[in-house]
C-alpha cells in the first residue's frame, strides 16, 4: 500500500513536467497565452489546441463584455485562478465549482457578445478565458471535439457602466423558466425605459410587467400573458435587440424587466430548449422641473413669505441631486438659490417670474418657469395709542397718537373727529402719527371719536379708533350783581342774577333763604319775589349749577329794616300806603275846608295848599327813593315767566295820585251861596272809594326792541315807571 501511494503521488508530480516536455501527452494541457490587454486578437487555433487569456484581478461586480467568432466548433471557457489548473491537469472541470457555468458556451461558431458580471461572493479573483478546442477524457463526448483548425478572434474589457444602468449581465434560463433581468424598481412616468438584448443561445422572451402583474407571472400555473405590458415586448429574441420604451400609464408601481423561456404568447419563443442571453437595462430618467407651493401662486399677497418647492418633480430615479435644484427668482438669468426649496416674498405688486432649473447626475438639464402674480390683499395695520376712552376738559388739550404698518406702503393718512377731517398727510415718513385737540366750546360735552384712518399705496384703508369724553370741568359765571341791598320788612323785594355757561344748555338757579335755620327756604329759577318779615341782616344764597353738576355760588347781604325806618329804599306796599295816607289827609282837609265860615275860606284855603304842598312832597319822596335800587337792578337774559311790577323811575303828580279835584269843584260851587248844612266822613270815604274804584292800573306795551307786547299791572300811586321786556331784557318806559 505504501508503495502504490508513492507511485500515485510520484505520478502526479511528474505529470505537468512530462505535459511540458511533449506536448502531445494527454495528461496536461498546455494552452496558448494571452491578455486582456492584448485584445482583441485573431487566432488560428489548431486540432487539440487551446487560447487561454489572463482577464486580470477582477473586482466583485465589475462587468466585462465578450465579443467571439468563430468559423467551426470551439468551447468557451471561463475560470477563476483557483481552479483553472483543474481544466489544465485534464481532471473534471465541467462542474459549476470549477467553471463559471453564465460564461460558459460549449460547442460554439458564428458570432456572438455577452456580458459577465464578477460574481459578489469572493475577494478580488484573477479570472481566465479559455478558447478550447481539445477533446477531453472527461468531456464525454460533449461540446468541440476538435479535429479541425479553428479560425477565432475575441475582444473583450471591462463595461465602464452609465449612470442609470439596473442591469447589465448575461442570463441563463431552462427550458419552460424564467429570469428576472432588472427590478423591482421605481420610475418616473416619462422616463424611457431602454433594453438591449443579446442571445447567444436559445430564443427567449423579454418582458417588461408592473409589480402586480409579476406577482401572478411568477407561479408556474395559472400565468396570464395579459398581465404584462404589451407596448414594452420584446419577443423571439434570437440575436441582437434594442428596445426604448417610455414609462406611461404604470400608476406609479415598481416595475420588472423579465427573461422569460416559457411557451407563449403568440409570436414568442417556445421554450423548449436552453437559453442564455445578455440583458441590459438602462434608463434615461425625465427632466420635469415642477414648482409647487401650498400658497396660491396666482394670487399671492405683497410682503408674504412665499414657500416654493421642487419635490413634485420626478425624481424617484434619483437623477437629481440637492445641488441639482437652482431656483432664479429675480428672473435675471443667474440662480438665486439652491436646492430643493426656496422662501421669498415680494414687495411690490406685479407679475414675477421664478424659473426651476434641474441639472442630473448624467449632466442633462432642464427647466421650467412660473409666473407668480402678486397683488396687495392685506389691509394696513392700525394701532391707537389707547384702547381705553379718554376724559378730558374744556380749555384742555387731547393727546393721540397712533402706530401703523403696511405690507407695501401708506399713501396718506387722516385724523378725522365724529367723522370730521382734522387733518390729512399725503407725506407719509415712518410708522406712527400724532394730533393735539384743543378741547374747545366748538364741541359738545359727551363722547366723541377721533379716528385714525391710514390708506395704502392699493387703495386699501384701515380705521383705528379711540373713544374720548369732553366734559364741563368748570363751573358757571356768574355775572356782577348788587351783593349788598336794604329793604323793609314786608314789602316784596326781587332777586335776580344772571349766569353764563358755554359748554352747558341749561343752568339751574337754587335760592336759600335763611340757611341753617328753621326758617329755611328754597326757591328755584333765576328771579324769585320774597318779603322779609324780621329786622336785621339776612344772607341770601343762590347755587347756580351746570348739567356737568358744577356749582358756583352768589350771595346777598340784605339789610331788612323797620317799616318806619327813614331813607331806605320804598316798596310798592309803602307806596300805596303813603298814597293812601295823603289821600286821607286831603280829604280831612277839605271837609274841614268846607265846614270853616265862609270868611275865613281864603285863609283856609292858603293853609290847605300849604298842606297839600308837604303832601306832595312826601309823597313824591317815596317813589323816587324807588328808582334809586330799580335803577341799580343789572339787566338779564334770564326773564321770570310773570310780568315785572318793577319801575326804575317815577314821575308823580299829586293830581292823579287823588283824582279828587272834580267833586271838589263840583262841591265848591253852591259855596258861593251858601255852605251845606252837613257833610259827614262816611260821605267822604265812599266818595274816595268810588273815586279809587274807578281807575284802571293795568296797561299793554310793544317792546320797542323785539317788538312784542307785553302788559302789565301799575301800582297804585305810580304812572309813569321804567321796567324790562319779558321777552328781550330791554329797558322801557310805562306810563298810563
Amino acid at each position: 500500500m505504501r508503495w502504490s501511494f508513492l507511485t500515485a503521488l510520484a505520478l502526479i508530480l511528474v505529470a505537468p513536467m512530462a505535459s511540458m516536455a511533449n506536448p502531445s501527452a494527454k495528461g496536461v494541457i498546455s494552452c496558448t497565452n494571452s491578455s486582456l490587454d492584448s485584445l482583441p486578437s485573431n487566432w488560428s487555433i489548431p486540432d487539440q489546441s487551446c487560447i487561454r487569456v489572463d482577464l486580470g484581478e477582477l473586482q466583485p461586480e465589475e462587468t466585462l463584455f465578450f465579443e467571439v467568432d468563430a468559423d467551426q466548433d470551439v468551447d468557451v471557457l471561463l475560470f477563476p485562478a483557483s481552479t483553472v489548473s483543474v481544466y489544465q491537469s485534464e481532471q473534471t472541470y465541467r462542474i459549476d465549482s470549477v467553471w463559471q457555468r453564465d460564461s460558459v458556451f460549449e460547442s460554439f461558431s458564428g458570432s456572438g457578445e455577452w456580458h459577465w458580471t464578477v460574481p459578489s461572493d469572493r475577494e478580488a479573483t484573477r479570472w481566465y478565458l479559455v478558447l478550447d478546442n481539445i477533446a477531453h477524457p472527461s468531456d464525454s463526448g460533449q461540446g468541440s471535439q476538435g479535429g479541425q483548425v479553428v479560425e477565432a478572434s475575441l475582444d473583450a474589457g471591462i463595461i465602464s457602466p452609465q449612470v442609470f444602468t439596473l442591469a447589465d449581465s448575461i442570463h441563463r434560463v431552462d427550458a419552460g423558466s424564467y429570469s428576472s433581468a432588472a427590478g423591482p424598481f421605481s420610475v418616473d412616468e416619462g422616463t424611457f425605459l431602454e433594453i438591449y438584448a443579446r442571445t447567444m443561445q436559445g430564443s427567449p422572451d423579454i418582458f417588461v410587467m408592473t409589480e402586480t402583474a409579476y406577482s401572478l407571472y411568477s407561479p408556474s400555473e395559472n400565468w396570464s400573458s395579459s398581465s404584462r405590458i404589451v407596448s414594452a415586448d420584446m419577443l423571439l429574441v434570437t440575436n441582437e435587440r434594442y428596445l426604448p420604451w417610455e414609462v406611461i400609464g404604470t400608476e406609479g408601481e415598481n416595475l420588472y424587466v423579465v427573461v422569460d423561456n416559457r411557451a407563449g404568447p403568440g409570436g414568442g419563443g417556445a421554450g423548449t430548449s436552453h437559453a442564455a442571453v445578455t440583458v441590459t437595462v438602462t434608463l434615461t430618467p425625465v427632466l420635469d422641473p415642477i414648482i409647487t407651493s401650498e400658497t396660491d401662486l396666482e394670487s399671492v399677497d405683497v410682503g408674504t413669505p412665499v414657500f416654493l418647492s421642487a419635490l413634485g418633480t420626478p425624481n424617484n430615479s434619483n437623477q437629481i441631486p440637492e445641488s441639482g435644484f437652482s431656483w432664479d427668482i429675480d428672473d435675471d438669468g443667474v440662480s438665486d438659490s439652491l436646492g430643493t426649496s426656496v422662501t421669498h416674498s415680494w414687495d411690490s405688486p406685479g407679475n414675477y417670474p421664478v424659473r426651476l432649473s434641474v441639472t442630473s447626475i448624467d449632466s442633462r438639464s432642464a427647466s421650467s418657469t412660473r409666473e407668480i402674480l402678486v397683488v396687495d390683499k392685506s389691509d394696513p395695520v392700525v394701532s391707537m395709542s389707547s384702547s381705553e376712552s379718554i376724559v378730558k376738559g374744556f380749555g384742555e388739550s387731547l393727546e393721540i397718537s397712533g402706530t401703523f404698518s403696511d405690507n407695501w406702503g401708506i399713501e396718506r393718512i387722516d385724523w378725522m373727529i365724529d367723522g370730521n377731517v382734522l387733518e390729512s398727510n399725503y407725506s407719509v415718513d415712518g410708522d406712527s402719527s400724532s394730533i393735539s385737540i384743543e378741547v374747545s366750546n366748538n364741541y359738545s360735552p359727551g363722547t366723541h371719536i377721533v379716528s385714525l384712518i391710514v390708506t395704502d399705496k392699493s387703495g386699501r384703508s384701515t380705521q383705528g379708533d379711540t373713544a374720548v369724553s369732553f366734559v364741563d370741568i368748570t363751573p358757571p359765571e356768574i355775572l356782577p350783581y348788587n351783593s349788598e341791598m336794604e329793604v323793609t320788612a314786608g314789602d316784596p323785594v326781587i332777586f335776580q342774577i344772571s349766569a353764563v355757561d358755554n359748554q352747558s344748555s341749561e343752568i339751574s338757579y337754587t335760592w336759600i333763604i335763611g340757611q341753617g335755620t328753621e326758617e329755611e327756604i328754597q326757591f328755584n329759577g333765576p328771579q324769585v319775589l320774597h318779603e322779609f318779615s324780621s329786622e336785621g341782616p339776612q344772607n341770601v344764597y343762590c347755587r347756580v349749577e351746570n348739567e356737568a353738576g358744577l356749582s358756583s355760588y352768589a350771595e346777598f347781604l340784605v339789610v331788612v329794616q323797620s317799616d318806619g325806618g327813614g331813607s331806605g329804599l320804598g316798596t310798592l306796599s309803602m307806596v300805596i300806603i303813603s298814597i293812601f295816607a295823603a289821600g286821607m289827609l286831603a280829604v280831612g282837609g277839605f271837609v274841614a275846608f268846607n265846614l270853616a265860615v265862609k270868611r275865613r275860606m281864603s285863609d283856609m284855603a292858603k293853609e290847605e295848599e300849604g298842606e297839600e304842598a308837604e303832601e306832595k312832597e312826601e309823597i313824591t319822596q317815596t317813589p323816587q327813593s324807588q328808582i334809586g335800587m330799580w335803577e341799580n337792578r343789572e339787566n338779564s337774559p334770564f326773564q321770570p315767566a310773570y310780568q315785572s311790577e318793577v319801575q326804575n323811575e317815577v314821575e308823580i303828580d299829586i293830581s292823579d295820585l287823588i283824582d279828587v279835584t272834580p267833586d271838589l269843584e263840583t262841591k265848591m260851587d253852591p259855596l258861593e251861596g251858601e255852605l251845606p248844612s252837613e257833610i259827614t266822613d262816611t260821605e267822604v270815604e265812599e266818595k274816595v272809594e268810588k273815586t279809587e274804584a274807578d281807575s284802571s292800573r293795568s296797561l299793554r306795551k310793544d317792546c320797542s326792541s323785539c317788538s312784542k307786547a307785553f302788559e302789565l299791572e301799575m301800582p297804585e300811586g305810580i304812572d309813569t315807571a321804567y321796567t324790562n321786556c319779558p321777552h328781550c331784557g330791554s329797558e322801557e318806559l310805562v306810563s298810563l
